[in-house]
């Protein structure tokens, strides 16, 4: 049976045949990471700088778990009060962890394209980069697209009108994701969205979009 890989979520699903990577940073705190797959990682919104050192001391506790498959959600958010230069160094300190631990990184960016790019140029990082819940317009897609960014799309692709719709055809299916983040649906529903504009069988897409998860979380098949 086909499964639906989420790449990102914040929510346990109720759904059968899912694979969910739920983020493990909330609010308030971490969740339990006992049972399941997880990221984890210093959301922007959540930083403080006068804790950053003890965040990451435990942050690198958490991230060592074998069932922590990704360091994330982090990256850079213009739109916060938060300084982007102290925000660009938290950022570089993740992605030095998943440099370390070989794990992918899952970001959150909001308005900050252009300095994520030149990161991923000066820092040359190996391990994959996925940007979630992308929903850019055509331009900012083709750049990431060539640098090698992998791009998760969500809920947007619900109205044919977003930018992650009319985007769609522009990714590589090969550097494709798809995720429910935040949002009260249903993972299948996004998939059967993606498959219309792709015009691939749902289950083509659920083969696709597993196997670029393997290549991106590990070449040993038994993560899923």
């Amino acid at each position: 049976m086909p499964i639906y890989l989420n790449i990102h979520t914040h929510q346990t699903s109720t759904e059968k045949d899912i694979l969910s990577i739920i983020n493990a940073q909330t609010a308030s705190g971490w969740m339990d990471i006992a049972v399941g797959k997880f990221s984890v990682g210093l959301h922007p919104w959540y930083i403080k700088p006068e804790n950053i050192d003890e965040d990451f001391v435990q942050l690198e506790e958490l991230a060592r778990q074998p069932n922590v498959l990704a360091i994330g959600e982090c990256g850079l958010d213009r739109l916060i009060d938060l300084d982007m230069s102290f925000q660009e160094e938290v950022f570089i300190r993740q992605i030095r962890l998943a440099e370390t631990l070989q794990k992918p990184v899952i970001i959150h960016c909001v308005k900050a394209f252009s300095e994520l790019i030149m990161l991923k140029k000066k820092l040359k990082p190996s391990i994959p980069m996925i940007v979630h819940g992308f929903n850019n317009n055509a331009q900012i897609c083709r750049q990431l697209v060539n640098h090698q960014f992998y791009l998760s799309l969500g809920s947007a692709l619900l109205n044919s009108e977003s930018n992650a719709s009319k985007n769609i055809l522009t990714i590589p299916i090969q550097q494709l994701f798809l995720e429910t983040d935040d949002k009260n649906c249903f993972i299948s529903t996004i998939f059967a969205h993606a498959s219309t504009y792709l015009t691939e069988p749902v289950e083509v897409l659920q083969e696709q979009i597993l196997q670029n998860f393997k290549r991106v979380v590990s070449a040993d098949s038994s993560v899923v």
